[in-house]
């Protein structure tokens, strides 16, 4: 938990730091739905039950406040943009995100500045932050629907199913779902006629001291096997979110290491400062330079493009193969 929180945090702070925190004054929001083209939502109202045993009725989404990227990525995807007012600052995708008001990160919410956009709901996972702060919204009178945390390659098609649901266009989730989770089995397949499976690693740069090996147990769960490619995590020792050591990445030595857009410029100044990380210089991946760089929401959100990640993820790390497809 502490680690995802890192990253989330990392996110967070990255965003700030390049300018989105402006937004966060309530003064400054703008009505997303103009009051005029909220798009309908016939399947409502809908009781949830979340995972912190809350009951939530939601009786209508014409006004969404979203507190993490992939949930505003997800509303985007099921045609409800529109319906948008409000969005965490890890919501860096679709771009119309960035034009949104703010109402904190997900780890960090604000509650005054979620509830100046005059939500109809609330919508994010176990990892929203501070509790008190979505108490706040509730005893103002507006559902806050918390998802629990959806893991592994099965996870993107069941937020979109759970989202839609709650946001009364279950039947355009049902198609969502099915497409996204088409493109994650037909990645999965491309990759099974494979016969080299390169090492691979996934190193995050949480912040200007904090980097991290994602392992099983995070949303790299499974990935990197499903592109054709060896995990080598479980074997340096490497769980959930792990502190990043020289021994654990040596003991691995992967060919490959997949890492994060934002802490790459952000504290790193690029890949010649990603090669000083403890270890990543000894490594087969580090002496060919043969760094993969994706961003970050795209590759750790979990969301509707998983499939072109898992794509994108298969053409890097088999070239030849994915010419021949």
């Amino acid at each position: 938990m502490g680690s995802r929180l890192t990253l989330l945090m990392a996110l967070g702070l990255f965003v700030v730091a390049c300018g989105g925190g402006d937004q966060m004054d309530a003064s400054t929001t703008l009505d997303a739905t103009g009051g005029t083209t909220a798009i309908p939502t016939p399947g409502l109202p809908f009781t949830y039950t979340g995972p912190d045993g809350v009951e939530t009725v939601v009786g209508e989404a014409s006004r969404i406040v979203t507190v993490s990227g992939d949930m505003t990525e997800i509303v985007f995807a099921l045609g409800l943009g529109p319906n948008l007012v409000g969005v965490d600052l890890s919501s860096v995708y679709p771009e119309e995100a960035a034009a949104l008001p703010k109402v904190g990160v997900e780890f960090v919410l604000v509650a005054e500045a979620v509830l100046a956009q005059t939500p109809t709901v609330v919508i994010g996972d176990q990892d929203a932050r501070p509790l008190e702060a979505i108490e706040q919204i509730r005893q103002a009178g507006i559902p806050v629907v918390i998802f629990p945390r959806f893991m592994g390659l099965g996870a993107p098609a069941e937020k979109i199913r759970a989202v839609a649901e709650v946001l009364g266009v279950a039947e355009v989730g049902e198609s969502l779902a099915t497409q996204v989770q088409g493109e994650i089995d037909a990645a999965i397949a491309l990759a099974a006629g494979v016969t080299e499976r390169p090492r691979a690693a996934l190193v995050y740069v949480a912040s200007a001291d904090t980097a991290l090996m994602l392992g099983p147990n995070s949303v790299m769960d499974g990935l990197f096997e499903a592109v054709g490619a060896e995990d080598v995590s479980p074997g340096a020792g490497a769980d959930g979110y792990a502190p990043l050591s020289a021994e654990a990445l040596a003991a691995g030595d992967p060919e490959v290491i997949v890492t994060g857009q934002r802490g790459l410029e952000r504290y790193l100044s690029g890949i010649e400062g990603f090669l000083q990380l403890p270890g990543v210089a000894q490594t087969t991946a580090g002496r060919g330079q043969r760094i993969l760089v994706y961003e970050d929401l795209f590759l750790l959100g979990l969301g509707p493009r998983t499939g072109q990640l898992l794509a994108r993820l298969f053409a890097d790390l088999h070239p030849e193969a994915a010419e021949g497809s």
